[in-house]
């Protein structure tokens, strides 16, 4: 089979669940991150010989397709901002809305350069927010942490992938006693969904990425920003700042919550218009 004809064949085998757009943006995207080929590659060479172990690969990237497995987790890479990370089903997929709670650190960085800061990535998945962070600020000095070891495995191999130090450490969010360290910085983007909003949520994500990142029980929705905050009050410095993702429909509850912890909050709405993140400061 040619690579024309793969394309066709891809064409065909998934019209009924994607446009043709959709289609040839995920053929492109297996040919660049699974074959490491240049997207100009179809143009070039449409009559290039398949060999049978490309063939299988893209064969069975269509099959997963068709079950509506995430790109990314195909292709096995993500990309975010100017990383290219690896993800499986162990870490959630990097979000658009992310790459802007990163910028908004960065623009607050560039805007006070009195040295270097301590900053703390809570809950860090693929490592996507600390390794950006870590790559764009050479004056910020990272550390991040997640509960799970193969989790802290994974970012540790994005950081080198991308050639940044960042400190990882094994932490489970809710019994953070243990942790005695100071911060200036604290940024997490924990899980913030709740169960009752599962029937809203495309199949893609509902059936493939990890629950446990992404679910909260509906009967306590802010509790990982509740442990965070307390954490906060004893680790955070003097004068520091701390920034959340967050999910829109409980921000008024959620800043009822921080009040009580004495903080200012600025509020900042993603692309898409909804009011997605947050920064407190003392």
């Amino acid at each position: 089979m040619t690579l024309i004809e793969a394309r066709d064949w891809y064409r065909d085998s998934l019209k009924t669940e994607y446009s043709n757009a959709e289609i040839d943006f995920y053929f492109k995207a297996l040919l660049t991150d699974c074959f490491q080929w240049q997207p100009t590659q179809l143009a070039l060479e449409p009559k290039r010989e398949l060999e049978s172990k490309e063939l299988i690969l893209i064969q069975e990237a269509q099959d997963k397709l068709l079950k509506r497995y995430p790109l990314q987790y195909i292709t096995g890479w993500a990309h975010f901002r100017s990383l290219k990370l690896k993800v499986d089903q162990r870490v959630l997929i990097p979000r658009p809305e992310t790459e802007e709670l990163v910028d908004w650190i960065l623009e607050d960085c560039s805007k006070h350069k009195d040295g270097p800061k301590e900053l703390l990535d809570m809950g860090t998945g693929s490592g996507c927010i600390a390794i950006a962070l870590a790559k764009e600020n050479p004056q910020l000095s990272v550390s991040a942490l997640d509960q799970e070891k193969s989790i802290i495995d994974l970012a540790r191999e994005n950081a080198h992938q991308n050639k940044v130090k960042v400190e990882f450490f094994q932490q489970n969010l809710l019994q953070m006693d243990s942790l005695k360290r100071s911060f200036d910085m604290i940024v997490s983007n924990p899980p913030y969904v709740t169960v009752e909003e599962k029937k809203e949520m495309k199949s893609n994500v509902l059936d493939h990425e990890p629950h446990k990142a992404l679910f909260v029980p509906d009967n306590d929705p802010l509790i990982f920003y509740r442990k965070i905050l307390e954490f906060a009050t004893g680790q955070l410095l003097p004068k520091g700042s701390i920034y959340f993702e967050i999910n829109p429909l409980f921000i008024d509850e959620l800043c009822s919550l921080i009040q009580q912890f004495d903080y200012t909050i600025c509020k900042r709405m993603d692309i898409f218009g909804k009011e997605r993140m947050l920064r407190l400061t003392k």
